[in-house]
C-alpha cells in the first residue's frame, strides 16, 4: 500500500495499490475504523488482473480533515469528490463504492457518466435510507453528530480491538483498521470525526440514490450490484429493493451475495476482489 496527499480544500489521503493501465476508485464505508485502506482486504485479485486500485480516506475519516457540514449533502459531496480525482491525475475510472461510498459512486456517476467506465456498488444504490430509518430520519444534524460521538470506538489496546470486533488476535486485517484508529490518552479511539460522520450521516438520510438511476441507464454504464442476505431482515429488505433496481437498470448485474452482512468486503475479503475483477473483465472491454 502506497499513500500520497492531494489537497482539494482540505488535504485528502490516498491509498494505492497496484500499477496497472485500468484504475478502480474504492470508496469506503462509514464503520467505526473506516478509511481508504480497507480496500487492501480485497485488492489482490485486483492488482493481479491488471487494475490499478486508489481509495482516500473520505472526509472525516482517518488522514483527511472533515468538510464543512453543508458539503456532505451528497451531489455536493460529488462534486468534490471529482476534484479530488482531478487532482489525483486520474479521467476516466472504475468506481466501487461501499455503503456511503455506493451513495457517492452514485451520484458521481450522474453528474459525470463520461468518466465511469464502470459502476461496482456494495450493498449500496438499491435504496434509499429516507425510506428504511423510521424514526431516525426526523434527528436533526446536531443530533446525529451527539450519537456519532457518543458511539465513538475506543478500546484499551489492539488486543481488546480485535475481541471487540471479533478477530484472531493474528489476523491481517487489524493491519487495515489500526489506520484507521489512534491512541489517545493512553487508550486507542477511532479516528473518524463525529462533526464529519454526523454530517454525513444527516445527508446520507435525505439523499435519493434512486434519483441517480435513470442517468446510469441513460449512459448504459454497466453495473454490478453485490447486496448482503445476512441477517433475514436485510435479506428480505434486500430481495425486494433488486426487483426495483431490476426494473429500473434492467441492464445491471444484480446479485445476493450468500452469507455476507452489510460488512461484505472484509467478510469476503479476496472472494470480494475476485468477483469484481472476474465481472470487470466481461463487463468491460
Amino acid at each position: 500500500m502506497r499513500t500520497t496527499t492531494v489537497d482539494v480544500g482540505v488535504p485528502v489521503t490516498l491509498r494505492s495499490w497496484g500499477d496497472g493501465t485500468r484504475p478502480v476508485l474504492f470508496l469506503h464505508a462509514m464503520g467505526p475504523v473506516s478509511s481508504g485502506a480497507m480496500a487492501g482486504v480485497g485488492v489482490g485479485p485486483l492488482v493481479e488482473a491488471g487494475f490499478a486500485v486508489t481509495a482516500p480516506d473520505l472526509p472525516g475519516y482517518a488522514d483527511t480533515a472533515s468538510l464543512a457540514a453543508d458539503d456532505y449533502e451528497l451531489t455536493r459531496l460529488a462534486g468534490w469528490m471529482w476534484e479530488v480525482v482531478d487532482a489525483a491525475g486520474l479521467h476516466e475510472a472504475t468506481l466501487v463504492g461501499h455503503s456511503w461510498g455506493g451513495a457517492i459512486a452514485c451520484h458521481m456517476t450522474a453528474a459525470q457518466p463520461d468518466r465511469v467506465d464502470a459502476l461496482v456498488l456494495v450493498d449500496s444504490g438499491h435504496l434509499d435510507y429516507a425510506d428504511v430509518l423510521g424514526d431516525d430520519l426526523a434527528l436533526s444534524l446536531d443530533d446525529w453528530i451527539e450519537r456519532a460521538r457518543s458511539r465513538r470506538l475506543q478500546v484499551p489496546d489492539v488486543a481488546a480491538l480485535a475481541a471487540e470486533l471479533e478477530l484472531e488476535a493474528d489476523d491481517p486485517l487489524l493491519d487495515l483498521l489500526l489506520v484507521g484508529m489512534e491512541y489517545d490518552s493512553g487508550a486507542m479511539s477511532s479516528r473518524v470525526r463525529p462533526d464529519g460522520q454526523g454530517a454525513a450521516l444527516y445527508h446520507l438520510a435525505r439523499a435519493r440514490q434512486s434519483e441517480t438511476w435513470s442517468a446510469i441507464a441513460d449512459a448504459a454504464t454497466p453495473t454490478l450490484f453485490l447486496l448482503a442476505t445476512v441477517p433475514e431482515q436485510a435479506r428480505a429488505q434486500n430481495v425486494e429493493a433488486a426487483q426495483r433496481v431490476r426494473d429500473a437498470l434492467p441492464r445491471a448485474d444484480v446479485r445476493l451475495v450468500p452469507d455476507a452482512t452489510h460488512s461484505l468486503v472484509t467478510d469476503l475479503r479476496d472472494d470480494f476482489g475476485r468477483i469484481v475483477a472476474d465481472w470487470l473483465q466481461t463487463a468491460v472491454r
